[in-house]
C-alpha cells in the first residue's frame, strides 16, 4: 500500500502538496487569461473609426438596436454609445428600436464608404414616432413645422 493509510487515504501532507501544486497552476492560468483579456484590440493603420450615439431626446425606455453589415453589434440604452473600427470599404449601418409598437418598420439603413484613418460619427434621432435613423454628425438638420426634429 505505497503511501496509503490503513483506511485507503493518502497522508495529509501529500494531499496538501498536490493541492498546492494544482492551485499554483490554476493561479498562473488565471493571470495569463487576465492579461490576454485586458489587451485591447489594435486597429490596423488603415482602419476607420465608427462612433454611434443616441440623441438626448431619444427616450428613456427605448433601445437603439445597431447592425453593421447585417451583424447585430449593440443595443444602446440611455447615455450609451458604440465605438468600433471599420476596415476601409463599403459598409451598411442599420438601426431599429425596441420595444416596438403595433407597426414595426424595417430597420433604416445608411451606407458608409469608410476611408482609412477617418472617423465616422453618427447620432440616432427619430424620423417619426416609430422610425429611428442615423444622422452624420456635423450635418445640418432642417426643422420645419411638419418635421419637429
Amino acid at each position: 500500500m505505497s503511501g496509503l493509510s490503513s483506511r485507503g487515504f493518502r497522508p495529509k501532507s501529500e494531499f496538501m502538496k498536490i493541492l498546492n501544486y494544482v492551485s499554483g497552476k490554476v493561479i498562473m492560468v488565471a493571470i495569463a487569461c487576465s492579461f490576454a483579456a485586458s489587451t485591447p484590440i489594435q486597429a490596423q493603420q488603415d482602419d476607420a473609426r465608427l462612433v454611434i450615439s443616441r440623441s438626448a431626446s431619444f427616450g428613456t425606455f427605448q433601445y437603439l438596436i445597431l447592425y453593421v453589415d447585417g451583424v447585430h453589434v449593440a443595443d444602446l440604452g440611455v447615455n450609451q454609445s458604440y465605438e468600433a473600427v471599420l476596415p476601409p470599404g463599403q459598409h451598411v449601418l442599420s438601426v431599429t428600436t425596441t420595444p416596438q409598437g403595433y407597426r414595426s418598420p424595417p430597420p433604416t439603413q445608411r451606407r458608409v464608404n469608410a476611408e482609412p484613418n477617418e472617423t465616422y460619427a453618427f447620432t440616432a434621432f427619430w424620423r417619426n414616432f416609430d422610425e429611428a435613423y442615423l444622422e452624420k454628425n456635423g450635418a445640418k438638420r432642417i426643422i420645419t413645422p411638419s418635421s419637429p426634429g
